[in-house]
């Protein structure tokens, strides 16, 4: 019978092959696309701090995207 997926193997759990190697960059349409989504945010009257949250941006970032448009 074949394992079901993410059923943890015989070397157990936080093994080697478990871990992302590597690190993401995002790309200009990626960053593109993300400051669409806080425009789109903070215009629907979403606070600042809620967007940092939520999109994993740095408050300093988005304090001064909000003060010039």
């Amino acid at each position: 019978m074949a394992k079901r997926r993410g059923y943890p193997d015989r070397r157990g759990m936080g093994a080697q092959s478990d871990f992302i190697a590597e690190q993401f960059v995002p790309g200009e349409p990626y960053k593109a696309e993300q400051m669409a989504r806080v425009q789109y945010l903070l215009a629907a009257g979403v606070s600042p701090e809620q967007v940092a949250k939520m999109l994993s941006i740095p408050l300093d970032l988005l304090t001064g995207q909000k003060r010039n448009p």
